[in-house]
């Protein structure tokens, strides 16, 4: 307890020392200063550069928060609200650990389900065709089919299951892109490998996609010689009829 005490004096002491005049620890309850809080928070970006929450002082209320009543409930939400800024300012992977934090020591907080729903929505903003990082769909993926039934009865669920679904797209046309680029360079293993491994994630989309499956069949006809080659194009001149082109180039490797 004692220690606790000399730590938050410290704060105090820091924070009144490096904070300017217009960011001096403010006056109020812990109810009526928690209200400023989300009240700023609340404010809509507008095309006025005074328009919009200022962050700066979101800031300095919840230090003032966490150093006048740290033991309120509204201080509980100390990250949920540093996860909040993060995401409004474009630190996503900051609002992330902000957000995970607060689930780790806040379990049983009754905005538990917001935070992870701000969790998928941050990794979401992630998501990219730009780059060869798949990561952010993969987690958006293994979140949603890891979600309990209280958040899929929740009122995030219809934004999440629209999130989840783009993330799947998204890591198939980022799975074919980074395939292809390999297979383009002879890198039969490491084209292979990334359709596999998006199989855990997407398997049924890898297996309906006709580029998909020619890609991992290529390469494992140009890497297992104990293969029956034959019987394996066969099958996927069967499932996929209409892709001539690809049949023709999976036949050419076994003349």
């Amino acid at each position: 307890m004692a220690s606790r005490i000399i730590l938050l004096s410290l704060l105090l002491l820091v924070f009144i020392s490096c904070t300017s005049q217009t960011a001096k620890l403010l006056g109020g309850s812990d109810r009526e200063i928690y209200d400023s809080i989300t009240s700023e928070l609340a404010k809509k970006k507008t095309l006025y550069i005074f328009g919009g929450p200022r962050f700066s002082k979101v800031e300095d209320l919840l230090l003032t928060l966490q150093v006048r009543y740290p033991y309120s409930e509204y201080t509980r939400e100390t990250y949920l609200i540093n996860g909040d800024v993060s995401y409004r300012t474009k630190d996503y992977y900051d609002a992330i650990d902000d957000y995970e934090i607060f689930i780790e020591e806040q379990p049983n907080h009754p905005k538990i389900n917001y935070a992870k729903y701000m969790i998928i929505k941050s990794y979401s903003k992630l998501m990219t065709t730009m780059d060869k990082d798949i990561s952010p769909s993969k987690k958006v993926i293994d979140l949603f089919n890891n979600l309990s039934v209280e958040m899929k009865n929740s009122e995030y669920f219809p934004e999440i299951k629209q999130i989840y679904k783009k993330a799947n797209i998204l890591l198939l046309e980022r799975t074919i892109y980074i395939a292809n680029f390999y297979l383009k360079k002879e890198s039969y293993d490491s084209s292979l490998k990334r359709i596999i491994e998006s199989e855990k994630s997407i398997k049924s989309l890898i297996t309906s996609n006709s580029e998909a499956q020619f890609i991992k069949l290529y390469c494992i006809l140009m890497t297992d010689p104990n293969i029956d080659k034959g019987k394996l194009i066969d099958d996927y001149a069967t499932r996929f009829p209409k892709e001539t082109s690809y049949i023709d180039d999976l036949y050419e490797t076994i003349k």
